[in-house]
């Protein structure tokens, strides 16, 4: 009778994960990432939320109601999530976990990248705290090779919605902080991290037979985003001049020559909010979500969403949210 039982809560619990739309790592539990039965897959991206020492009313509403309307498959967060307002250890656990939890609540998969302020005080190094994103339930994110530049340099796949084949790639790179004195400015991507892209995207090609359809997140824009305003072929707000770094490291050849990324999405220059295609790639910003970094008065904060359609994943629409 008791192994009756054990058996039948044991097929229970079977088919709960099999018919989840969220299927579950074996490896440690983890989320992994599928299109949904209708076959769509939506991606928020939400950036620059600039807390600390606590989580804000205003950004905690903000990414609420967009995740409400949305109801992504997956949320992103890239960089500039804390800033020097977190002034001990204690300020940045309380604050990610507050930022964690509207997530974790939802039990929606989520994932960051580091921008140029989340280390500034030095009080929790990068690998410190991917560790403590990393600790909730449903955060996808990585740190990424350690024989490379940056902390959370990783790649998530998105599996069809009828097998277990991977049709979609999401690259996330860090994007750094600062450069040299000597050169002043940003930090740029390095060739460590432009050689990892290379090697994961050729492997990917020779085990689908193509080049897989691929977005790729950022926190600092390449300098070609400037280039794409110039020529007069984005659309959106430009509010302030770009701040890529003054160094092209040559991240952008290397995704042309590869065919795989369609589009490149960045943060950091937070009343940008332009989008335009640039030799074959779409470019564009995500506007910043947080209400305690700088803004415009009549510039609304919002986040950027992406629909990806598993008939076609080398095309996807993207458009903004505004508070």
């Amino acid at each position: 009778m008791r192994s009756r039982l054990k058996f039948t809560l044991l097929l229970f619990l079977l088919l709960l994960i099999l018919l989840s739309p969220i299927s579950i790592s074996g490896d440690n539990l983890k989320p992994s990432l599928s299109f949904n039965r209708n076959g769509t897959f939506k991606i928020v991206q939400f950036t620059d939320l600039h807390c600390g020492p606590v989580l804000d009313r205003a950004t905690s509403k903000l990414m609420r109601k967009v995740i409400e309307k949305e109801k992504p498959n997956l949320v992103i967060l890239t960089g500039d999530i804390i800033d020097k307002k977190c002034k001990k250890e204690k300020d940045i656990r309380d604050t990610i976990e507050a930022i964690a939890l509207i997530m974790e609540k939802k039990k929606i998969p989520w994932c960051i990248i580091f921008g140029n302020h989340d280390d500034e005080k030095e009080i929790m190094s990068k690998e410190e705290m991917m560790n403590l994103y990393m600790s909730y339930s449903h955060n996808i994110s990585s740190p990424g090779p350690r024989d490379i530049a940056g902390v959370g340099n990783y790649n998530l796949l998105v599996k069809s919605s009828k097998t277990n084949k991977v049709i979609f790639n999401i690259y996330l790179l860090d994007s750094g902080t600062y450069a040299p004195k000597e050169i002043g400015g940003y930090s740029w991507v390095d060739f460590s991290q432009i050689q990892w892209y290379r090697k994961v995207s050729e492997e990917l090609r020779k085990e689908h037979k193509n080049p897989l359809p691929s977005l790729m997140f950022i926190h600092i824009p390449l300098p070609e985003f400037k280039e794409l305003w110039n020529r007069g072929k984005a659309k959106g707000n430009k509010n302030k001049i770009e701040c890529p770094a003054k160094i092209n490291s040559g991240l952008f050849a290397s995704l042309l020559e590869m065919k795989d990324v369609k589009g490149v999405f960045a943060g950091h220059d937070h009343i940008n909010d332009y989008v335009g295609d640039y030799y074959g790639i779409k470019l564009g910003y995500c506007p910043a979500t947080g209400y305690k970094g700088y803004g415009l008065q009549n510039y609304a904060r919002g986040a950027r969403v992406f629909l990806i359609r598993e008939a076609s994943p080398e095309k996807f629409e993207t458009w903004i949210v505004r508070d």
